[in-house]
C-alpha cells in the first residue's frame, strides 16, 4: 500500500506501571465487563466470525476459520476466512481458503462450517457444501495452516453416498490411528468412519443425536467424551433460539446421555450455552485450552440491536467463554453469552501490544483521521526487550512497510509503554475496510504479538470504528 492510501503518524509517548490501571480495551471473543453491557452498533461491528472452528499451530499461534460471509467490507463473499491469534482475544484478518472456487463446487455454493485439525504437521480443512436434496463433505489440505489450501477436488461424500440426510456441520476425530467424523444437520447426527487417510466413509454410520441437533463438536475429559451440539434455527434474528446442549460417554460413539440419564437420541441434552438480552443465538462451537490448561468454548451468537450484515444474512459474531468443570460436566457462566467476563485466556506471552480506538466516527467523502493507542505491556513476571511497529493493510490485501517505526522498547516486569497514533483515510481511498496492525518482535523477522484497529470506507463516506479485527466487544476491565 503507498502512503498515500492510509497514514499514521506518532503523536505522543508515555510510560506508566501496569499495576492498578484501569483501561478501556477492545478486544475480539472475550467481552471485558461486569455486568456486560448491551450490544450497541458501536461495539460490534464487521468482520463476523460464524461457525468458527480453531486450532493450535506449531509455532504455538491459534488459527481460526469460519464460514463464508459477506461482510459488508467491500470484498463481497469470503468464501471461509482464515484468523490468526496469539491470545484468543486479538485476531488478524489473513485472507480466504478459497480465493477461487473449487472447480466441482456448483456455481453460488460456498463453504460453510469449517473444521480445522492438524496431523503431523499437516493441516486438514473440511467443510459443507449445502444442498438441499444431496448436501456433501469437502476437504481441502495444506503445509501450513495458513494455506494455500489444496482441494480434494471431489466430494468426502455426499448424503446419498452415506444413506442419511443432513451431511454438513462436519467434526473428525483422529484418535491417531482411526478418523470418525460426526455430521447433522436437524435430520439426526451420526457419527461416521474415515478412510485411513481421511478421504472418503469407510463404515456404516451411527446415530448418536436426534433430529433436533446440527454442529457437533466432541472434547474428551476426565474419561468421558462430550459431544456438544446446537439446537434451534441459527440465523432467525431476534426469535432465534439457538443454543448449546451437551452429553457423555464413555464410547466414541456413545450413547450420549446428559445430566439425568437421559440418551440425545431421545429427548436428552444438558443445557450450558443459551441467548440473553442483548445476545441471541449462540452456538455452533468449538473448545480450545490456554496455556494454563484451562478449557474455553469458542462460537457465535447475534447482537439483538444489530442483527444484519449488509448483504442481508444475520451477523454472527465471535465470541469465547471459561468453561468451568463441575461434578463431571461442563458449565459456562450463567449459561449466557459473554458471562464469564473479566476472565481471559491465560496465554504464555512475552509481550502483549494492542491498538485501541476510543471512539466511532463516520468519516465524511474528503476522509479523515482516527486517533488511536498502542500499549505495549511487559509480563507482571518477566522485562520485555524487542521493537515494535505499525503496519496498514488495504482492501485488496497489500500490506504496508511499517507507518510508524520500528522503534526500540526496553520495559520492566509490568510496565506499559502507550504511543499515541493518529490513522488517516484520505479522500481519494477506495472503498473497503483498511486495517492498522501494531506488531512487537524483531522487524521484521519475528512477530510474537499484535492488535489492529480499522476504518471502513464505503462509497461517499467512510467508518472508522474503535476495533481490533474480529469481534470486537467494547468494554472495561482492570488490570
Amino acid at each position: 500500500m503507498d502512503t498515500d492510501d492510509a497514514a499514521l503518524r506518532k503523536s505522543g509517548t508515555r510510560r506508566r506501571p501496569r499495576r492498578g490501571w484501569i483501561v478501556t480495551t477492545l478486544t475480539l471473543l472475550v467481552l471485558m465487563v461486569a455486568p456486560a453491557p448491551s450490544a450497541t452498533a458501536e461495539a460490534i461491528v464487521q468482520p463476523v466470525a460464524a461457525d468458527p472452528s480453531v486450532v493450535r499451530a506449531s509455532d504455538g499461534m491459534f488459527y481460526m476459520y469460519t464460514t463464508a460471509d459477506d461482510w459488508g467490507d467491500g470484498q463481497g463473499m469470503h468464501n471461509m476466512s482464515i484468523f490468526k491469534s496469539a491470545d484468543l482475544m486479538d485476531w488478524m484478518y489473513l485472507g480466504d481458503v478459497f480465493p477461487d472456487r473449487p472447480a466441482w463446487h456448483p456455481d453460488g455454493k460456498l463453504a460453510w462450517a469449517p473444521n480445522a485439525l492438524e496431523s503431523g504437521g499437516k493441516y486438514s480443512l473440511y467443510y459443507s457444501l449445502y444442498d438441499e436434496s444431496n448436501p456433501c463433505i469437502g476437504l481441502a489440505t495444506a503445509d501450513r495452516p495458513t494455506g494455500p489450501w489444496t482441494d480434494l477436488g471431489r466430494p468426502v461424500f455426499c448424503a446419498h453416498d452415506v444413506g442419511v440426510g443432513g451431511t454438513i456441520d462436519p467434526f473428525v476425530w483422529d484418535d491417531g490411528t482411526t478418523k470418525t467424523m460426526f455430521v447433522g444437520n436437524f435430520q439426526g447426527v451420526h457419527a461416521i468412519p474415515l478412510s485411513p487417510d481421511g478421504t472418503a466413509a469407510a463404515g456404516e454410520p451411527v446415530r448418536v443425536a436426534d433430529e433436533r441437533f446440527e454442529g457437533p463438536y466432541v472434547e474428551f475429559h476426565d474419561g468421558y467424551y462430550y459431544l456438544f451440539l446446537s439446537a434451534g434455527n441459527c440465523c432467525n434474528g431476534a426469535d432465534t433460539a439457538y443454543r448449546v446442549l451437551v452429553g457423555r460417554s464413555e464410547s466414541l460413539t456413545g450413547p450420549y446421555l446428559d445430566r439425568k440419564g437421559q440418551d440425545l437420541n431421545d429427548g436428552g441434552g444438558a443445557l450450558i450455552l443459551a441467548g440473553s438480552e442483548p445476545w441471541a443465538g449462540p452456538g455452533h462451537n468449538t473448545v480450545v485450552s490456554d496455556d494454563a490448561g484451562s478449557d474455553w468454548i469458542v462460537y457465535h451468537a447475534i447482537p439483538r440491536d444489530n442483527r444484519d450484515l449488509p448483504s442481508g444474512a444475520r451477523r454472527r459474531e465471535g465470541m469465547i467463554d471459561r468453561i468451568v468443570w463441575a461434578n463431571g460436566w461442563p458449565e459456562v457462566g450463567d449459561g449466557s453469552p459473554a458471562s464469564t467476563g473479566p476472565a481471559n485466556p491465560d496465554t504464555d506471552l512475552p509481550v502483549r501490544v494492542t491498538l485501541r480506538a476510543d471512539s466511532d466516527t463516520t468519516l465524511p467523502a474528503g476522509g479523515g483521521t482516527v486517533d488511536t493507542t498502542m500499549l505495549v505491556e511487559a509480563p507482571d513476571d518477566r522485562p520485555y526487550a524487542g521493537q515494535v511497529w505499525v503496519s496498514a493493510v488495504s482492501p485488496d490485501g497489500r500490506t504496508s512497510d511499517p507507518f510508524f517505526g520500528p522503534i526500540d522498547v526496553d520495559l520492566q516486569p509490568g510496565e506499559v509503554l502507550e504511543e499515541n497514533i493518529a490513522y488517516t483515510v484520505p479522500g481519494d481511498a477506495v472503498a473497503g475496510t483498511y486495517y492498522a496492525y501494531a506488531f512487537a518482535g524483531t522487524y521484521p523477522d519475528e512477530t510474537v504479538e499484535f492488535g489492529t484497529v480499522h476504518a471502513v470506507k464505503s462509497g461517499d463516506e467512510a467508518r472508522i470504528s474503535p476495533v481490533r479485527s474480529v469481534s470486537l466487544h467494547l468494554g472495561t476491565v482492570a488490570r
